[in-house]
């Protein structure tokens, strides 16, 4: 969710003028995302490899380490590092407090992924300003590293051991990272993966999602034809934005994907059930895929997504604003206006500076100042401070509108009691027949699950996990 919440919504918001009404939609994921169970899967429970054996990938605790005598991969959405960009990461707590800060994530990414000590790490939304210092930890335990070299805030980045791999090359595709790896030592030296990062785009892009991933596959089939490679060993991983029967999954799962192919089984993208995804026949020549969590939790993968529920508490269905939201939004109004029917420029400043901790800086304060100008005096009515929040949630951002309402208020709309939003976004996919699972991670212990699911009702990030996504992990062998 992040992932591209924080990308589209969260910080790129343009100045315009003040919206028209509060009946403004949100693009892309809709209320009833909130109430969605992570969707079934449709690959086999049982991993069968090369040679047609049937094996079940053992599942190990999230406290303990996934280990192989082959390799152990690690995909994990960090959520945009708040060293020295991304100052608004703490508007993702629902607790404020020191945990919030860059120190205290930074401290406990680097616990979570040398506890795990994978061979390849591929992460996404690091920032490339202060990226070798967010993760010099790993430069120090070993590891080298290849960051996306396209344009924008947030990159993929891949990570190896480079006392076990080797690079052999590198490809920067549309928000793809395609890393050649090959085998430096023991029963599986000159082996070669290939190691595709992405982090696919948000909201109602289906196309260009099935378009990143084959231009990616596209991009192993060449470099494999160039290394004179006959089979191919692949892992595709990260964040995909999407769940359920997508264009993409279809392209990995069965080789194909043809016009009349239609997406389904994801809530986040309201309104695109039946749409055409691709006018032609898209094929991938690698071979078919597998979803290592599905096949490990036979067809049950846990959600690697845990968000606050508040979506279908602010706007219904049709994208109008609910008599809980209206009523908020009106209360926050008065308590900065000192019960008058404008804000001065004081009481805009004091505003900004509660909910934005300085000033001069967010969407808020470029909204602010396009609503005022040519007003001849610097105020805002409650139609441009209701306004303001329209455009929020039309742009994604029911977090940072939670965030204000709390701070404003002293509460926001969400009832943590009724349990959190779930999504599955991160995935691992492998090549069936050169790659064999041997198991995955839990990605919570079950003292995390029981803080999740019951009292006190927390989600992600929070004080002891730095990030809104969970990372996954699978360790493979390579079929002989």
């Amino acid at each position: 969710m992040a992932a591209d919440l924080a990308d589209v919504c969260g910080y790129g918001l343009l100045a315009a003028a003040p919206a028209p009404s509060f009946l403004l939609r949100r693009p892309g994921i809709s209320a009833d995302v909130q109430r969605a169970a992570v969707p079934a899967a449709t690959v086999p429970a049982i991993a069968v490899d090369a040679e047609g054996e049937a094996s079940t990938p053992k599942v190990w605790p999230a406290d303990s380490r996934a280990s192989s005598s082959g390799m152990v991969c690690m995909t994990y959405n960090v959520l945009l590092p708040n060293s020295q960009d991304g100052w608004w990461i703490y508007k993702y707590y629902r607790d404020n407090g020191p945990h919030t800060s860059w120190p205290a994530r930074q401290a406990l990414l680097e616990k979570q992924i040398l506890h795990c000590q994978p061979d390849v790490l591929c992460l996404q939304e690091v920032s490339e300003p202060s990226f070798s210092s967010d993760f010099a930890f790993l430069p120090a335990a070993g590891y080298e590293a290849v960051l996306h070299d396209k344009k924008g805030r947030m990159r993929p980045a891949t990570f190896w051991r480079s006392s076990e791999w080797e690079k052999v090359s590198v490809q920067h595709k549309d928000r793809t990272l395609v890393v050649t790896l090959r085998k430096l030592g023991g029963q599986n030296a000159g082996k070669t993966v290939f190691v595709v990062n992405v982090h696919l785009s948000a909201g109602p892009n289906a196309d260009r999602r099935l378009r990143q991933v084959q231009e990616a596959l596209d991009a192993v089939s060449k470099e494999a034809k160039k290394l004179q490679l006959e089979d191919s060993a692949v892992l595709v991983c990260g964040d995909f934005n999407s769940q359920g029967n997508s264009a993409v999954r279809e392209l990995l799962l069965k080789g194909v994907v043809n016009a009349d192919f239609r997406e389904s089984g994801d809530p986040t993208e309201k309104g695109q059930e039946g749409r055409q995804v691709t006018s032609k026949t898209r094929q991938q020549k690698l071979g078919e895929f597998q979803d290592a969590l599905d096949v490990a939790f036979a067809g049950r993968a846990p959600a690697t997504i845990i968000a606050q529920k508040v979506d279908d508490l602010m706007l219904y269905e049709d994208g109008t604003p609910t008599p809980a939201l209206l009523e908020a939004v009106d209360n926050a109004f008065m308590s900065c206006s000192n019960g008058r029917d404008f804000m001065n420029s004081e009481d805009i400043d004091r505003f900004l500076l509660k909910i934005n901790r300085e000033l001069g800086r967010g969407s808020e304060h470029r909204f602010v100042e396009a609503a005022v100008e040519g007003k001849g005096e610097r105020r805002l009515s409650r139609e441009d401070f209701q306004a303001l929040y329209a455009a929020e949630l039309a742009e994604g951002k029911f977090w940072g509108v939670e965030h204000d309402l709390r701070e404003l208020l002293g509460s926001g709309l969400c009832k943590p009691q009724q349990g959190p939003c779930q999504l599955r976004f991160d995935y691992i996919y492998f090549t069936s027949s050169t790659l064999r699972l041997t198991g995955v991670q839990e990605p919570l212990t079950k003292a995390q699950k029981l803080r999740i699911f019951a009292e006190p009702w927390e989600v992600l990030p929070n004080s002891w996990h730095p990030s809104d996504h969970l990372p996954v992990v699978a360790a493979f062998d390579f079929a002989s």
